[in-house]
């Protein structure tokens, strides 16, 4: 069962400094926890995105799927926090308004969805909406819809901010494949397009935090565990950001595609496992 307060003592647990960090586990899934997260960022310094999907996926499987879900949240944040001045510099803030605009009431829909899932059916969720982002990406499907939508239109930019937000809502991941083909044709630009998706997302992860905090679904346990993951996320981007020199992007996320997919359909098979 994830490690939530329940109701009646949801704020005296949020406010103690009770705890020893990472208790329910033993060293060697610390380890692995640590692990998972210098690979998501890694592969993140890489391709300039997609820490999240292997955050949430490799984490689920040593945590109560919550509490995965929202350390991804919080190192988010701080990781994000420090790129925002580039967002807010370089960004194309005419799409970016219809998009946030888009995700405010998406995410707080997502994350009420989230709060009342219990832990097998979130696991289920988490491999059904991962699954079905990671197939739309090879599938190209957003590509296709890009040719027969009027992109132009601001019905369309809030429509796929709205899936985008209740996705993260519920995920934590995955929304970055709904919008990235929209915000390139939008901001075709390498400069402007990556400081579009860092507002964009930027906005859409502090929103998120905020509504999960309001929902009382973090505790400083959970952001004190979220800082001991912090060194691994900061090695992880450094060193990708290394081999970007080296690998060939393009190629290297083909193969990225498909281990999150078999990832995602195994966590689906985990959840249904422990309805049992």
């Amino acid at each position: 069962m994830p490690r939530r307060p329940s109701p009646k003592n949801k704020n005296k647990d949020a406010m103690s400094f009770d705890f020893i960090p990472f208790a329910e586990i033993d060293g060697f899934a610390v380890a692995a926890l640590l692990v998972i997260y210098f690979l998501a960022f890694f592969i993140r310094g890489i391709i300039g995105f997609g820490s999240a999907m292997p955050a949430v996926l490799g984490s689920a499987w040593i945590l109560p799927p919550h509490d995965a879900v929202l350390i991804a949240l919080l190192t988010s944040v701080f990781a994000q926090v420090q790129l925002l001045p580039q967002g807010f510099r370089d960004a194309n803030w005419k799409i970016t308004k219809p998009l946030v605009a888009g995700a405010i009431l998406s995410v707080a829909i997502g994350v009420w969805i989230f709060a009342a899932l219990e832990a097998a059916w979130l696991t289920i969720a988490l491999g059904l909406i991962l699954s079905a982002a990671v197939m739309i990406d090879i599938g190209r499907l957003t590509q296709h819809m890009s040719k027969i939508l009027r992109l132009d239109r601001f019905a369309v930019a809030f429509s796929l901010a709205s899936i985008a937000g209740l996705m993260a809502g519920i995920a934590g991941a995955g929304s970055n494949y709904f919008l990235s083909v929209y915000i390139r044709w939008a901001a075709p630009e390498p400069r402007v397009f990556r400081a579009t998706n860092i507002l964009v997302s930027g906005a859409m992860t502090l929103w998120r935090c905020c509504v999960t905090l309001i929902a009382g679904l973090l505790s400083i346990k959970l952001a004190v565990e979220s800082l001991l993951v912090m060194p691994a996320v900061y090695a992880g981007a450094w060193a990708g950001r290394i081999m970007s020199e080296r690998l060939s992007a393009e190629r290297y996320f083909g193969l990225f595609r498909w281990l999150l997919l078999a990832a995602a359909v195994a966590l689906i098979w985990k959840g249904v496992t422990a309805l049992d």
